[in-house]
């Protein structure tokens, strides 16, 4: 009987014996593959901050640079290719040649660069805090956000971002800037017309303004449908975007809520800045920068943007 009983246990035997080898042989094989992947990307980069592994040779290295698509000329998605286009691009690319860097692309939405919540502190994007790519490009360099990331020195003049109120076509509620007691504003989610810029402005009653009547927008076309509708008494975003017979601009007030133009954002321990200064600094001295600024109008100027006067340095 003892015999039979054994006869009887041995495919549970052999079952286990079989399970215990297959777990072995999948520990060892992903022991292989790690060692096999140590220089490829590395989602959260290594001591630099960066989008790769320290472990890669600085001439190798493939410099990830984050792009969105804002819908004017200096970044939009070109109806027929499909590909991402403009000012920012241009400008990229001839950079990153001069320095003769490897620089890539990598499309994504613009708060995992920056993000701003109603009521909630401004903060970093998860993409940049996370070490995704090794800069956000076309960032304005403002006060918030530079107490979070470095930037680069910037191309772009300040001049182009001149911001005002934004409301219906005649001004039916007859909404005024100098005060904004118990009125709605809109604004767009993490640009930097935003509600801090506003309550900068010495000349506005009703600021800070509560969040109950602080509207974020993710895009310019439901801002403008929220003026449209009533949602909010009036947006406050760039008056050069707004190209559009359904809005129009309060007279009178001008501000700019950036410390300097377009620039490279990246985290404070990033080196992308060290090699793109001195390579802007050449093209800029050189013909191309005013070509590309050219570009604006010749190959980019039917979506709407900023004039290369308002744009370039030193443009005439």
């Amino acid at each position: 009987m003892g015999d039979s009983g054994s006869y009887n246990n041995l495919p549970t035997i052999l079952s286990v014996l079989a399970l215990v080898i297959g777990i072995i042989a999948v520990i060892m094989a992903a022991v292989s593959v790690s060692q096999k992947e140590t220089n490829n990307f590395i989602i959260g980069g290594g001591d630099k901050g960066g989008a790769q592994s320290d472990a890669m040779n600085d001439d190798d290295r493939i410099w990830v640079i984050a792009i969105g698509h804002a819908a004017d000329s200096v970044e939009y998605i070109d109806e027929i290719s499909g590909q991402i286009k403009g000012f920012d691009v241009d400008m990229v690319n001839a950079v990153c040649r001069i320095a003769g860097k490897n620089c890539r692309f990598s499309v994504d939405v613009y708060t995992r660069c920056w993000d701003s919540e109603v009521g909630e502190t401004q903060r970093g994007g998860v993409g940049l805090y996370s070490g995704f790519y090794d800069a956000c490009t076309g960032w304005y360099h403002t006060y918030g956000r530079d107490r979070t990331f470095q930037f680069s020195d910037p191309f772009s003049t300040v001049e182009a971002i001149e911001v005002g109120f934004l409301v219906k076509p005649g001004n039916p509620r007859n909404f005024t800037y100098r005060d904004i007691r118990g009125k709605k504003i809109g604004f767009l989610d993490g640009h930097i017309p935003d509600e801090y810029c506003v309550a900068r402005q010495d000349n506005i009653q009703g600021v800070p303004i509560p969040p109950e009547n602080v509207i974020h927008y993710p895009n310019h076309e439901q801002l403008v449908a929220g003026i449209q509708n009533g949602e909010i008494d009036a947006g406050f975003d760039f008056a050069f975007l707004i190209k559009s017979d359904m809005v129009e601009v309060i007279p009178g007030f001008r501000a700019q809520c950036a410390i300097a133009g377009q620039s490279m954002m990246m985290r404070k321990d990033n080196t992308l800045w060290e090699w793109w200064n001195p390579a802007f600094a050449k093209l800029r001295a050189s013909p191309e920068y005013k070509r590309i600024c050219q570009d604006l109008l010749e190959q980019h100027g039917h979506i709407p943007g900023p004039s290369p006067e308002e744009h370039c340095f030193d443009y005439n």
